[in-house]
């Protein structure tokens, strides 16, 4: 990885993690992973992702796996839509964000039970409802200022 994608990374990751702050419940570090799988670097995607697995599921709340689940269907949704859709298609990452949006009220009503806690359905809903808007957009934008850092073809 170049010093500039390397720098690109650290900045998403902790301006992804500092937006988490003000929106729990919200995932700002999803769209960075679908960035990745489209730039088509597996070892960079997977050590990105492994990082943030882990600094999901070391400040977050629910049961070990929420995440890992969370991260390996939003792969499996890239890698299924991909055949149907150009990977980097705005309206790919609509529908992906919708999907997410349902995914997450989905994995949080079942997490929850799990673990015996009682969330109000409505706040389940709206942070289902924010990560299906803010996911397309986070993508946009990350991925026009990703294409525009320099690079030397010597990425990982």
């Amino acid at each position: 990885m170049t010093g500039s994608r390397l720098t690109f990374w650290s900045i998403f990751t902790l301006a992804g993690l500092w937006m988490q702050s003000f929106m729990p419940g919200v995932d700002f570090l999803a769209p960075g992973l679908i960035l990745s799988l489209q730039e088509e670097k597996p070892r960079a995607t997977i050590v990105l992702g492994l990082i943030w697995l882990l600094l999901q599921e070391g400040t977050g709340s629910l049961a070990f796996g929420t995440v890992v689940l969370w991260y390996g269907v939003l792969a499996a949704l890239f890698f299924f839509g991909h055949w149907l859709f150009e990977a980097k298609n705005f309206l790919f990452m609509i529908i992906l964000g919708a999907c997410l949006g349902v995914l997450h009220f989905g994995l949080m009503n079942v997490m929850t039970q799990l673990q015996d806690w009682r969330v109000p359905p409505g706040r389940v809903l709206l942070e289902s409802v924010v990560q299906a808007v803010v996911f397309p957009v986070q993508w946009g934008l990350a991925y026009i200022i990703y294409n525009h850092l320099p690079h030397n073809g010597q990425d990982v």
